[in-house]
């Protein structure tokens, strides 16, 4: 367990033995982190962004938080932020944002230091370390790194060796079903969603990237790689494609909103199809007992909320600090149920259980998405899901 101190306590305790704690738990992290790697400065030189300056390794005064807003936001203030402000005597500026693309847009504008941590998400978290607008992370001052699930480690929205983003919950795109007409005795399956039992109740997300990740995962394919059997991915595709364009005959509506979803949904006009997790639950808190939401077996499109330090942060140690504090069980096992997506780490009560997007095999269903392949095919996939919707493929 982490000792809890305060600012006054906390700066009396660093010094020598805090460095000395600091490289133990680097080792047993272990590399790939960023805390052990050089990085390249934006001068192009060489800088190991391990040697930090005892003033470095003091806790600041203020924190400048940068996130999303709403409900989030407010869940956010009352389970991390102010305990961490009472823990810790250090006051959060909080700003937000409600789109990830201004968000992006303001910190690439904004001089360096206008931020300390910044709440990208799955696709931004790429975007953000490529265009070199956030600091690597420093693994050895965030101690309860280690609490994060072990899907986590090797996160592949991080290009290069450094660690950008601390990954602070998950949600899905997995099964939506009415179990009145969908039997769930022997588990989930995405052949659910292609069976012609439920010919014209089928509801699909209508993302391309989206469409041919979880048609890979229904033929028991990497989606981040489309090969499978086939021996190629110009051959595994064409096996997506196939499929994709059987699934048409049976689909009732290709949704790309959060409303056409629950409409579809409450109104009985789909059984069962893809769905977010968030917006079944908050159907089932309206009384629609009946629909029901779960990782299939071949596991689930996955995307998160990240934390990051952002580019010339005056208070990278602090942010770090920050970062620490909210992977703690107590934390954010409070926070989990309130925002409405299980976390990141380990960490579990009844209350996340019971969230739609609970992975109950740790992590091992979820996949998320390889955004530079993302990047290099996502032309290809929009033009043949269109040619599929058109009935021209």
């Amino acid at each position: 367990m982490i000792e809890k101190l305060n600012r006054r306590s906390f700066l009396k305790a660093t010094g020598a033995s805090a460095t000395v704690g600091s490289a133990a738990l680097a080792g047993c992290t272990g590399d790939g982190s960023g805390g052990t790697a050089e990085t390249t400065a934006s001068d192009g030189a060489e800088t190991d962004e391990t040697e930090t300056t005892a003033e470095s390794e003091e806790l600041s005064d203020t924190l400048n938080f940068y996130s999303w807003g709403g409900s989030t936001q407010e869940a956010l203030n009352e389970h991390v932020i102010e305990p961490f402000e009472e823990e810790y005597g250090v006051t959060v500026k909080q700003s937000s944002f409600g789109g990830q693309d201004k968000m992006l847009a303001n910190v690439r504008s904004s001089p360096e230091g206008s931020y300390d941590v910044i709440m990208p998400s799955t696709a931004t978290s790429y975007a953000a370390a490529k265009q070199g607008l956030v600091e690597p992370l420093r693994l050895e001052n965030i101690e309860t790194w280690s609490n994060l699930m072990p899907v986590f480690e090797d996160f592949s929205v991080d290009p290069g060796e450094s660690t950008h983003v601390a990954p602070l919950y998950y949600g899905t795109i997995g099964m939506g079903y009415n179990s009145d007409y969908v039997d769930d005795s022997n588990g989930l399956s995405w052949d659910l969603a292609f069976d012609e039992e439920f010919a014209g109740q089928v509801a699909i997300e209508g993302v391309p990237y989206v469409r041919v990740f979880t048609t890979a995962l229904k033929l028991g394919m990497d989606p981040n790689e489309m090969v499978g059997d086939a021996g190629s991915y110009e051959e595994g595709v064409k096996q997506v494609y196939d499929a994709m364009a059987e699934q048409h005959e049976l689909v009732k509506k290709y949704w790309t909103s959060g409303q056409e979803l629950t409409s579809l949904f409450s109104n009985e006009t789909a059984y069962v199809g893809e769905a977010w997790g968030g917006r079944i639950l908050s159907l089932q808190d309206e009384g629609y007992d009946n629909l029901k939401y779960g990782i299939p077996e071949e596991g689930a499109y996955g995307f998160t909320d990240t934390l990051a330090i952002a580019k010339g942060s005056k208070n990278r140690y602090t942010a770090e600090k920050f970062i620490e504090f909210a992977y703690r069980d107590d934390v954010i096992t409070n926070l989990a149920p309130d925002i409405g997506y299980p976390p990141a780490t380990e960490a579990t009560s009844s209350d996340v259980e019971a969230l739609p997007d609970f992975d109950p095999s740790g992590g091992e269903r979820l996949t998320f998405q390889d955004q530079a392949f993302k990047n290099e095919h996502q032309q290809e996939w929009s033009r043949t899901f269109e040619q599929i919707k058109l009935g021209n493929y």
